[in-house]
């Protein structure tokens, strides 16, 4: 009798095992489906959202080369680096922030001036009749009102990183100059950085003057400086001509 029950408990204890081992693949299975399933639909999303979306990059952070700022000149091409800087194309590449988002309350008017002019034959008046007015030089062959000029890809910076992605950057000097007659204003040489940064890395304050006047300045590029831009304030009312604004490389 002991036996049979002995033989008896043998037998269930192999049928729990088999029967629990059957379960255990059921589970193994049913989890590999449930990853093929998954990987299947994430694959079939993906595809989709490239597809409709051709021209989709995935985007690293800062930003290091020439192509993700403007399409414009290398620096040390040309002795000019600035276009139309004598105006004799109208007001094309000069812009203004006044009455866009940045600075809706002020008012200016910019005109070419055919009369009154330092470079012949034509000069930039700005009549500012609501300070602060500004113009900014923009990469671009237009004149626009822009709604912030010191936006990480705005038009008003000028690339200075060399074109050849990881080369050597040897330091760069730059000289600027232009004449100016009229009310006084600040010019401000301004430098960006790769995270978006920006400081006036020098400033020209000016008098009134009734005669043409010629300022010049030389500026040494930080190297964590990426682009750089110009503009000219006028923080009182009044009239003011500039004109043969010249940015060129020295070193």
């Amino acid at each position: 009798m002991k036996k049979k029950n002995l033989t008896k408990r043998i037998k269930e204890k192999i049928g729990e095992f088999f029967k629990e081992e059957e379960y255990e693949d059921e589970e193994e299975i049913n989890l590999k489906t449930l990853i093929i399933i998954f990987l299947i639909g994430f694959t079939i999303i993906i595809s989709t959202y490239l597809y409709s979306n051709k021209d989709f990059k995935f985007i690293g952070s800062g930003l290091d080369e020439k192509s993700e700022f403007i399409d414009f000149e290398d620096y040390s091409i040309g002795e000019n680096i600035l276009e139309n800087s004598n105006f004799l194309d109208g007001k094309n590449h000069w812009n203004t922030p006044d009455g866009g988002e940045f600075s809706n309350d002020s008012v200016s008017e910019r005109i070419v001036n055919k009369q009154d002019y330092y470079s012949p034959t034509t000069s930039l008046q700005i009549n500012c009749s609501q300070p602060p007015c500004r113009i900014n030089y923009g990469t671009k062959p237009h004149s626009i009102i822009l709604d912030y000029p010191y936006d990480l890809k705005s038009e008003t910076w000028i690339n200075i990183k060399p074109k050849i992605k990881g080369s050597i950057e040897p330091e760069t000097k730059l000289m600027l100059s232009y004449w100016y007659k009229g009310n006084n204003h600040v010019f401000y040489f301004m430098g960006l950085d790769k995270n978006g940064n920006f400081d006036n890395l020098e400033e020209i304050e000016n008098q009134d003057s009734t005669e043409w006047v010629k300022n010049e300045l030389i500026v040494t590029i930080p190297k964590d400086k990426i682009a750089i831009g110009i503009e000219i304030t006028m923080n009182f009312e009044g009239t003011l001509l500039v004109d043969d604004i010249r940015l060129e490389r020295i070193e």
